[in-house]
């Protein structure tokens, strides 16, 4: 009879597919990635690996959500380095998101080939609305600060933190808009959005 794996072990091995598979993922997309294929990478049977998962798009999910995370808390860092210089902070809010977009390859992988739907499949509409604003929290209470120390006007919150993050889609449609002025077009709207805080905003 085989030795049965203690906690140690078992979290081991739970780590190793996770990690194998981030980078089966990034490098073939969910549509052509294969349980078989994982485990035979990680050299365990597919039934350990269903020991930890249940399926294909819960394993998929489980990296995905682990990944995010990690994207929260480096985005968080990068903006705190302005906690005094609202205007930096939201530039710099902006500028680090479209950075983990193109640089990320997990990211890059779900985004740019357009495999988001796998991803939306596997969350309700209340997991949806849970995640945003798991997300947008640390900025909200941001905001509030600034707020209290008077360097920002009492501006709609999630209108400012919506506004930059609909300018991130923007990233998705760069032909269209044309190469050659998105850039400066991106500026133009990041420093209404930033005027708005301080009262430089044209409402009409």
């Amino acid at each position: 009879m085989p030795k049965a794996f203690n906690s140690d072990q078992l979290n081991y091995i739970r780590t190793k597919l996770l990690n194998i598979g981030k980078n089966m993922f990034e490098q073939q997309g969910f549509n052509n990635f294969g349980i078989r294929d994982l485990v035979k990478e990680a050299g365990i049977s597919i039934g350990m690996f269903y020991k930890f998962f249940n399926s294909k798009e819960d394993f998929f999910m489980k990296i995905v959500n682990i990944e995010k995370q990690r994207i929260r808390k480096s985005i968080v860092k990068e903006v705190m380095q302005f906690k005094e210089e609202p205007v930096k902070a939201l530039k710099s809010f902006y500028y680090i998101v479209v950075k983990e977009l193109y640089d990320n390859p997990l990211m890059k992988t779900i985004l740019f080939n357009e495999e988001y739907s796998a991803v939306k499949e596997q969350l309700s509409e209340t997991d949806l609305i849970s995640d945003r604003e798991q997300s947008l929290q640390p900025f909200l209470d941001l905001m509030n600060y600034w707020k209290s120390k008077n360097l920002i006007l009492d501006v709609n919150n999630e209108l400012v933190l919506g506004s930059l993050r609909s300018l991130v889609y923007l990233n998705f449609h760069k032909d269209e808009i044309g190469l050659d002025k998105f850039d400066s077009i991106i500026e133009f709207l990041i420093n209404q959005v930033c005027g708005y805080l301080e009262g430089d905003f044209n409402n009409t």
